[in-house]
């Protein structure tokens, strides 16, 4: 599995404001990209993309957001 250059076409811009995972935005670990992409996995390399933020303050932040509303569930049902 290796980046294959498609991912560019998807880069997401990030907003001073928000984080990336609050803007709904996904990272592919091998592109070391995030991505505006509704699949779960990366159009360029396959691999399974991240939805969540890692960090242990970070995903405090997500949770509380989550909570409060701000965000959806990023559920994705496959048909």
């Amino acid at each position: 599995m290796t980046c294959k250059g498609i991912c560019t076409r998807h880069k997401a811009i990030r907003t001073k404001k928000s984080s990336h995972y609050l803007a709904g935005h996904r990272r592919c670990q091998i592109c070391s990209i995030f991505i505006q992409w509704n699949g779960i996995f990366c159009p360029c390399c396959g691999y399974r993309l991240r939805s969540k933020p890692r960090g242990k303050i970070y995903k405090e932040k997500f949770n509380e957001n989550k909570k409060n509303g701000k965000i959806e569930d990023q559920t994705i049902i496959i048909t």
